[in-house]
């Protein structure tokens, strides 16, 4: 197909299913009940959960679910990645709970926020997380929301549970299956609602892209929408098998899942194939069976991409999408070097997506002309959860989402990307809100104002850095001023209140911020005093 301005149509020849998650899971261990679901690691062991087992196991869950909640109602998931995580994700698809995956890195402020604007009535939370107890933080957030919320813990859940007699209810593909939360320029966390039917068959057309039989291994947190639909749904989808690596991403520990269980295509960020290539045991490793690796979540060099083919000697894809549009576009294991390192690829079937010209109401863009990427599709989130406002600025009258990105198009449908039109920041992956940042930093009384911009970081791809303006006169008894917007203490004061990536890295103070006679901070100059500035150690 040869484009005449910057419009792809959608490919409809891709038929789509009307099943919920949980009816096809059921399709599919009927089909392969002896096929291994799920496999992770217990000592120098591997454990393997076959879809019969791993149905059986979320249905008990399921059960134990309907003993405290409905379906429709909102159920909070707080832990890392685990086959416990995976299981409570097929449970609530069978009972028709809404899963609201948390972020496990997320402090105290923040969870209250989801929990309260999810309107989550349960909560099931691992036992501790890198020296944090997610189980006592989850009851003590839950005595400050209003209504009853309930907690349970996700190791041995299904005795904590109990269970509902009776059978499971029916599920229809339109209703809810997840609340994905991501923040927007308001700096709020916003909650994507993806209906089972879009996360379903996103998963299965992204599946598509692998050869069968597949064997998927991700260190990606599956509280993204990138580890639970691009990742655990797209594996069984396909009637693969999940390996999963608890306990977070490690090089050398993904090299040996790979070789220990004939991994054939991996999910990463570029953060982890820097580290993947650096690991000192790589050549150790047999990893002849990894056929494909798909990265993306922020834009890729493509010197890492060749990198990456040539030492791990498997091919490289790139995949784009959005918590309100997983996997929309993606490069292809047979796509020519320069595509695959240099483009996001093509719309991915059922996705029409368009440019528009910078400045108009809705103009397609021409071809190579810069705009914003909008794309339409039945697989797009339905809206924002309890948010008909943000919900009618990123979905307009027409079906079209609204990405913010600017991209161009070329004649053959590739899209390239330049940059973004919401002021976004994604370190390593990790979707960072500069206004969410800045709000915090001028809570300090040392801070009179406060702008954060993005840097470019070759490990990481960006990385937030603040600028502060100080307060003037006596500052809650500091010594001066200059002591009150120290850096340390500034990171500090941070790092109690956000995640840790979102704490800048670097700290530049300023007697005031470059802004337009609307008063808009005009960051680009800010962008450009970082770039000038000599490099960070």
């Amino acid at each position: 197909m040869t484009l005449t301005a910057a419009h792809w149509p959608a490919d409809t020849t891709v038929a789509l299913v009307e099943q919920s998650v949980g009816d096809w899971l059921l399709h599919v261990a009927d089909q392969y009940p002896d096929r291994p679901a799920l496999r992770w690691p217990v000592g120098p062991d591997l454990k393997t959960l076959t879809y019969a087992g791993l149905v059986a196991h979320a249905g008990a869950v399921a059960g134990g679910l309907l003993s405290l909640v409905e379906p429709g109602d909102r159920v909070a998931l707080w832990a890392p990645n685990s086959p416990d995580w995976v299981i409570v994700q097929c449970a609530s698809a069978l009972a028709g709970t809404v899963l609201v995956p948390i972020n496990t890195s997320l402090r105290d402020e923040e969870v209250r926020y989801e929990l309260a604007q999810s309107g989550a009535t349960l909560v099931i939370a691992a036992a501790e997380h890198r020296g944090s107890p997610l189980v006592e933080r989850a009851q003590t957030l839950a005595g400050e929301l209003p209504g009853p919320v309930r907690v349970r813990p996700l190791e041995n859940l299904a005795h904590a549970l109990g269970r509902r007699p009776g059978p499971l209810p029916a599920v229809p593909p339109a209703t809810p299956f997840l609340i994905q939360y991501t923040s927007g320029t308001t700096g709020r966390p916003k909650g994507a609602v993806l209906s089972h039917f879009a996360a379903l068959n996103t998963a299965r057309i992204a599946g598509r892209v692998f050869a069968a039989p597949l064997v998927w291994c991700s260190g990606l947190p599956l509280h993204h929408v990138g580890g639970s639909v691009s990742g655990v749904l797209m594996t069984f989808a396909a009637a693969g098998t999940m390996v999963l690596a608890p306990g977070g991403f490690d090089p050398a520990r993904t090299l040996r899942m790979v070789e220990r269980a004939h991994v054939t295509a991996l999910g990463s960020v570029p953060t982890m194939l820097y580290d993947l290539l650096a690991c000192p045991d790589l050549a150790r490793y047999d990893i002849s069976s990894l056929q494909v690796i798909q990265t993306g979540g922020t834009t890729v060099p493509p010197a890492l991409i060749r990198r990456t083919e040539a030492g791990l000697g498997c091919r490289v894809v790139i995949s784009y999408g959005q918590s309100e549009a997983p996997n929309a576009t993606a490069c292809l294991p047979w796509d020519s070097d320069v595509v695959k390192a240099e483009t996001l690829g093509r719309a991915l079937p059922q996705r029409e997506v368009r440019i528009i010209a910078p400045g108009t109401v809705g103009t397609t863009a021409d071809l190579g002309e810069p705009g914003e990427l909008l794309i339409r599709s039945p697989l797009n989130m339905s809206g924002y959860h309890d948010d008909p406002e943000a919900t009618s600025r990123t979905l307009d009258g027409e079906g079209w989402l609204h990405t913010g990105d600017l991209c161009t198009m070329d004649a053959t449908g590739v899209l390239r990307i330049h940059g973004r039109i919401r002021d976004v920041i994604i370190r390593g992956g990790e979707n960072i809100y500069p206004r969410e940042v800045e709000e915090v930093l001028v809570e300090h009384p040392g801070v009179a104002d406060a702008a954060v911009v993005g840097a470019p970081d070759e490990r990481l791809g960006e990385v937030p850095v603040a600028f502060i303006v100080r307060a003037t006169g006596d500052v809650t008894g500091a010594a001066d001023v200059t002591s009150a917007v120290d850096a340390e203490e500034l990171a500090t004061f941070a790092r109690s209140r956000l995640a840790y990536f979102k704490v800048p890295v670097d700290w530049h103070v300023v007697d005031d911020l470059p802004r337009t006679a609307s008063g808009k901070v005009r960051k680009f100059l800010l962008r450009e005093t970082i770039m000038q500035a000599s490099p960070r150690d």
